[in-house]
């Protein structure tokens, strides 16, 4: 069984969650039930520190100590796991495959029904060591069983934010007017990127200037893929030519897998890398390239500078 970061993120679905941020406890207070007596909502949140604290350790043992024997789990494939061994068995293999990857919790809502169920509700994330992150959507339900709160039953579903500005936060550097000088400084080629759809989506133009004239126009629409969680992106250009690409955080950088086709039907593709300097520029490279299966040599690095206003 392969474990992605996508089901790795529904793993920490099962935690008895508690808020990190003390905004966080606030919005748990509030959405408990006045019925909640407190002394159990803090062994709740006790449990929650130990799973914490056992998810960044890789303890998947201590983890499946906090599931009952007969737990349930369903991913958000669908495909579900039975019993504490079980879970256990896929925490270890997560572990195994990914380690080193930290959780961040955000609860939406606590309800308790009754003196011993509670079942809770929040979105979850994961990231791992390079920089990938993932987020999805849980519902948990927590027994009382021989006096200590034990989750029973988890499912996971995916995370669908009101706006997607928060996924696309770590391009939000990219706002603002770039441009990239020729060696022998015989053309421009200028870039904006701008917010739009409501902060959805981030929509970049280019233009290549020589004598004053635009000489070759296009554009790229970024996004966040919700099924796939994943940044991804569509390209074009005024002749006709589009592509689809998919964005990938290692470290600083981001890489970029890119394919295309031209108005004359040719097939390209890819790998871009845009590696920060600092606020104010950036490099940006093309290597691993194709033109219809053949291998093309890759592009030097180009440093690309932001801008500034006019004051």
């Amino acid at each position: 069984m392969r474990v992605n970061w996508t089901r790795l993120t529904g793993l920490i679905f099962g935690i008895a969650v508690m808020s990190i941020a003390a905004s966080g406890r606030a919005q748990d207070k509030a959405a408990t039930t006045t019925a909640a007596p407190s002394a159990d909502e803090k062994a709740i949140r006790v449990t929650a520190d130990e799973f914490v604290k056992a998810f960044n350790a890789g303890d998947a043992k201590t983890i499946g100590a906090e599931w009952s024997a007969d737990a349930d789990y369903t991913d958000e494939s669908g495909q579900d796991f039975h019993g504490r061994a079980a879970i256990e068995a896929l925490y270890a293999q997560m572990f195994k495959e990914h380690p080193g990857g930290t959780v961040t919790v955000k609860i939406d809502s606590i309800r308790f029904f009754g003196p011993d169920v509670a079942v809770e509700k929040g979105v979850a994330s994961v990231k791992s060591p390079k920089g990938e992150s993932s987020a999805a959507r849980y519902t948990v339900v927590h027994a009382r069983r021989d006096g200590k709160w034990i989750m029973v039953d988890c499912k996971d579903s995916p995370y669908v934010s009101a706006a997607d500005s928060d996924v696309l936060k770590d391009l939000e550097w990219l706002i603002g007017e770039w441009k990239i000088d020729s060696p022998d400084k015989s053309e421009e080629r200028r870039i904006k990127f701008e917010w739009v759809a409501g902060r959805n989506f981030i929509k970049s133009n280019y233009n290549v200037i020589k004598d004053g004239k635009a000489t070759l126009t296009g554009g790229q629409i970024i996004g966040w893929h919700p099924k796939h969680a994943q940044i991804v992106s569509m390209h074009f250009d005024a002749n006709g030519g589009f592509g689809n690409d998919t964005w990938t955080k290692d470290g600083s950088k981001w890489v970029i897998d890119a394919s295309g086709v031209f108005r004359d039907g040719s097939e390209t593709t890819a790998v871009n890398i845009i590696t920060p300097i600092d606020a104010n520029s950036f490099t940006w490279q093309s290597v691993k390239r194709t033109l219809d299966g053949v291998k093309l040599p890759d592009t030097p690095a180009v440093k690309v500078t932001r801008i500034q206003p006019a004051k």
